[in-house]
């Protein structure tokens, strides 16, 4: 049982308190953007921005996790984060705001992600069975999926309370306290640590080892061009968000952080169903058919815009979503071999959230050109939806 875990126990607790800063981060920023200028550009691009990172840094992340130790990776990169916050911080606390600056900052916090992140799914297979992949996945996600409930209304609350700097100092403070709660990890054994000794001059070689592996391996390579789409569909509404709510809607920021609330219950349920559901399908069946389905669902967005509703419907959408991580993630675990699989968890990563930073300039610069809110979502559903469609006629949809 995952709950027995020590080992599991503190990697769950690192990523509980990495993500609770996250979501004041997630809120406070294009919050302190639109405040100081009330560009829904400037908010989206700055959004789009912390995602390129993903771009350049993903293979290079793969590698790390695959040859030195992932423990040392992950705390090491916590500490990082810690201090290009607070520069985020200096940049953020004058009354007027250098793009210039700013950009470089969130680039520069941004940047820790696609380092760190595949230490942190290749460290899973390190320290629990086979069996309980799923299992491992699921409560993972459940964290986010709590969080996208409680942490709306949390995180919504502090920043308007605190203001929206200062909430960006416990942010800081989360990836020190992570960096602390990593250290209980257990140290790799002799034997591990003489296998995961690499000169950096190899890191060329593994790179293009791993892009290889993932290029060939059609189905995995399937999985992460649906969400390439996916993600550039999702992110035209997601960076705009706040925007829509507060400027277009003229919502006060509590019933904005109320719907994205009610939003995160669908992944929530999700999470708490996920390994019995992935488990009991194939695997390409789930992921083709949780994608055309939130595609659809992101749809009844033009229904209404009272902010109840849009919550609901952020829940089915998340939920659906939520599936298609779970069963993606426990695919990729299960096929790819160990000593390769943080690589392929980079080049993925790299392919599916290239689109991202495209995807949130490209709503707001729809926004900018006097494009309505609805236009986005209607664009976002429709490409969601293809994207799963396309898989499903893909090899991937083949997948058991």
């Amino acid at each position: 049982m995952l709950a027995h875990n020590s080992k599991f126990i503190y990697l769950w607790l690192g990523f509980l308190i990495s993500s609770l800063g996250d979501w004041l981060y997630r809120l406070a920023l294009p919050l302190i953007i639109l405040e100081k200028t009330g560009s829904a550009y400037h908010a989206a691009t700055t959004f789009g921005v912390s995602f390129i990172p993903w771009v350049f840094f993903s293979l290079i992340g793969g590698s790390l996790a695959d040859n030195y130790t992932q423990k040392n990776i992950l705390i090491t990169g916590n500490i990082f984060a810690a201090v290009f916050s607070l520069l985020l911080i200096f940049v953020l606390r004058g009354s007027d705001i250098n793009f210039g600056l700013l950009y470089a900052a969130v680039f520069l916090l941004a940047s820790v992600d696609p380092l760190i992140h595949p230490s942190f799914q290749s460290i899973i297979p390190e320290i629990i069975a086979q069996n309980q992949f799923a299992s491992a996945n699921a409560a993972i996600q459940t964290i986010d999926n709590t969080l996208s409930i409680i942490g709306p209304l949390l995180g919504g609350s502090l920043v308007t309370l605190m203001g929206g700097v200062n909430a960006l100092w416990l942010d800081m403070i989360s990836f020190l306290v992570t960096a602390f709660v990593l250290l209980k990890l257990p140290t790799p054994t002799v034997a591990v640590q003489q296998k995961i000794r690499h000169p950096l001059s190899e890191l060329g070689h593994d790179v293009i080892e791993g892009a290889i592996y993932s290029f060939h391996q059609h189905v995995i390579f399937s999985g992460s061009m649906m969400f390439l789409f996916t993600n550039f569909a999702l992110n035209m509404f997601e960076a705009n968000f706040i925007f829509y709510m507060t400027k277009t809607l003229n919502y006060p920021i509590t019933a904005a952080t109320i719907a994205m609330a009610i939003g995160g219950s669908g992944s929530l349920v999700a999470g708490l169903v996920g390994s019995r559901i992935v488990n009991r399908f194939k695997a390409g069946f789930l992921l083709s058919s949780s994608t055309i389905l939130a595609g659809l669902s992101t749809l009844f967005l033009l229904i209404s815009q009272n902010y109840i509703f849009i919550g609901g419907i952020l829940g089915l959408v998340s939920f659906f979503g939520t599936i298609n991580v779970i069963t993606y993630f426990t695919l990729r675990q299960r096929t790819v071999p160990k000593k390769i699989l943080g690589r392929v968890v980079a080049v993925t990563r790299m392919v599916s959230y290239a689109s991202i930073p495209v995807g949130s300039w490209f709503g707001g610069l729809l926004l900018a050109h006097g494009q309505s809110m609805g236009s986005v979502i209607l664009l976002a559903g429709i490409i969601r939806t293809l994207a799963g469609l396309g898989a499903k006629l893909s090899s991937l949809g083949k997948e058991k």
